[in-house]
């Protein structure tokens, strides 16, 4: 692959805009394979075990897809499960807003965007 300093980058997008575009696309071609041989394959195992497509997978966290992975295995297997406890009261932020679901207070999902661009 190119490499290319970071701060080498904007006087070469003005200078020398080849060799910016050929560093994108070596970049692009890298993390393109680098996903094919970690990510991918890993993502669609999960989905062959978890009732959910992939955007979803790569969505939720850990203790959810473990969660949805022991509801699966024990509707396969006929064990019942009890529903998830829900406490109905409804609870606000300290402006007043209020929540839907306190599990990630500020936290923020980055999560790759699906189709064609």
């Amino acid at each position: 692959p190119l490499e290319l300093d970071p701060e080498e980058m904007t006087p070469a997008a003005k200078s020398r805009p080849h060799l910016l575009a050929s560093y994108s696309v070596s970049d692009a071609v890298c993390t393109y394979y680098l996903y094919m041989k970690y990510v991918h394959p890993f993502v669609f195992s999960l989905c062959t075990i978890l009732p959910l497509n992939p955007d979803d997978v790569l969505r939720k966290g850990s203790g959810t897809l473990c969660e949805l992975l022991l509801m699966s295995e024990a509707k396969e297997k006929l064990i019942v499960a009890p529903n998830k406890h829900e406490d109905g009261s409804i609870k606000h932020t300290p402006d007043g807003h209020m929540l839907e679901n306190e599990t990630y207070i500020g936290g923020h999902v980055e999560a790759l965007q699906s189709g064609i661009f």
